[in-house]
């Protein structure tokens, strides 16, 4: 790989097929897990590990950084297992919370909306795995992974 290549992630086909069954389903609520470190006092830190966006048919679309950090990836989560893990792992310096975003300015307008579609970038047979923009009709939000600060969220705008 040349100096000025930038290495890209794609999505596995598993993922995709995860993004295609949300497709059409009604959200019912949104949930977010957030990472809290605290292993500096004097600089407490916060970050998105995954979105979960749960569906009304009780299925849900989990949406975190893959395992290198360098690209999104679709996930089955549990909360529990999370928590305890981090909890042996870091001796209580990095706790997992989960926060219902539903009422918040950022989704609140999605609820009881249908996920149109899940949109990625296509480069010749693979789908970049650097964003992902849900579509839920009159509203959309781009998901996207930064190395230091976890999951960003921001709304669509072409």
């Amino acid at each position: 790989m040349e100096e000025n290549e930038i290495k890209k992630t794609y999505f596995t086909r598993e993922a995709l097929a995860r993004f295609a069954e949300a497709q059409g389903k009604t959200v019912q609520k949104v949930v977010c897990h957030l990472w809290q470190n605290a292993t500096n006092k004097n600089e407490m830190m916060e970050l998105i590990d995954n979105l979960e966006i749960h569906f009304t048919d009780g299925q849900k679309l989990t949406i975190s950084c893959n395992e290198e950090s360098d690209g999104l990836d679709v996930i089955d989560f549990n909360y529990q297992e999370a928590s305890r893990f981090l909890d042996d792992e870091f001796e209580g310096k990095i706790k997992i919370f989960s926060l219902d975003a539903s009422g918040t300015k950022m989704w609140k307008d999605v609820i009881g909306q249908k996920l149109v579609a899940v949109q990625v970038t296509k480069e010749n047979d693979y789908y970049l795995a650097d964003s992902a923009m849900l579509n839920f009709g009159t509203e959309r939000r781009v998901i996207y992974v930064s190395p230091m600060d976890g999951l960003l969220i921001d709304y669509y705008e072409e």
